[in-house]
């Protein structure tokens, strides 16, 4: 009969398994862990918290083969996962099991799933005070937005986009990504509305975010590049071709978005062909 110090050591081979690139090792290490603690309490912390390991890192190891459809399962059995929800650290572990299968259901089109799901995560941990699960609130909040976008429920994903650049703080840093973000579901939302000027303009508040974060930098010159295709869109060069400027001068030297930045140096900004001269007048 396998204790909970040997289910200890079981973990521990998953993770090392992992790290040396052998996935299928890896899995196959997860799932005889799995195996092997069907006949024990998770009521023992031990058991719980490897039980927990071996079902979030089946997720992870689904992923990165390719398999997201049952990435998302594994995810949902960790949530799964008899949890002490007033211990900060159980209670963020089955926020992030339950985010991952929502982000993985929207990457294969199962949109309504991921709703639920967000929709789950911002109910039941809403009022959660420790700054982690906190912040995967906001993820989940910003992502169910873009659900709804996707689902093309636009009005909701308005009125919820909208909510979140009220709320978020772009001046910190652990916001400022998932404000810009709620940036550009917003104008996405206004622009699906036929409402073009006020889409380009809602742009601009992405200039509240601090852009100190690697992926905070990343939705922001992402924001500006939209701004400059939708700006193009309306036939106000001037204003496109200067923030465009302003974005390689501001972040034309930053590895970090080195690609973006010169995929918008490339875009077309102007008419590729001159426009057809009219009568004199």
């Amino acid at each position: 009969m396998t204790d909970p110090q040997q289910l200890r050591a079981r973990a521990d081979e998953v993770f090392e398994r992992h790290e040396s690139g052998d996935l299928e090792g890896a899995l196959d290490a997860a799932d005889a862990l799995l195996a092997a603690s069907a006949s024990l309490s998770v009521d023992d912390p031990v058991v719980r918290e490897s039980v927990f390991a071996a079902r979030f890192e089946r997720g992870v190891l689904l992923t990165e083969l390719g398999d997201l459809a049952a990435a998302a399962e594994a995810y949902a059995e960790a949530a799964a996962t008899p949890a002490d929800l007033t211990d900060p650290d159980q209670r963020h572990e089955v926020v992030m099991a339950e985010l991952n299968r929502a982000v993985l259901a929207d990457a294969v089109g199962r949109h309504d799933e991921a709703l639920d799901t967000y929709d789950a995560i911002v109910t039941r941990f809403a009022a959660a005070a420790d700054p982690v699960t906190a912040e995967l609130v906001v993820r989940a909040r910003v992502n169910r937005a873009a659900a709804l976008l996707a689902l093309d429920r636009v009005a909701e994903a308005l009125a919820a986009s909208e909510t979140l650049v009220a709320d978020l703080d772009g001046a910190q840093p652990g916001e400022a990504e998932q404000l810009a973000m709620a940036v550009r579901i917003r104008a996405s939302a206004l622009r699906a509305m036929d409402r073009a000027d006020e889409a380009a303009a809602a742009l601009v508040a992405v200039e509240r975010c601090n852009a100190e974060d690697p992926a905070a930098r990343v939705q922001v010159v992402a924001a500006q590049a939209d701004r400059v295709r939708w700006l193009s869109d309306l036939g106000r060069h001037d204003e496109a071709d200067d923030l465009v400027t302003a974005v390689v001068r501001r972040f034309g030297d930053d590895p970090e978005v080195a690609g973006a930045v010169e995929e918008l140096r490339r875009m077309p900004h102007r008419d590729v062909d001159p426009p057809t001269r009219g009568h004199d007048r």
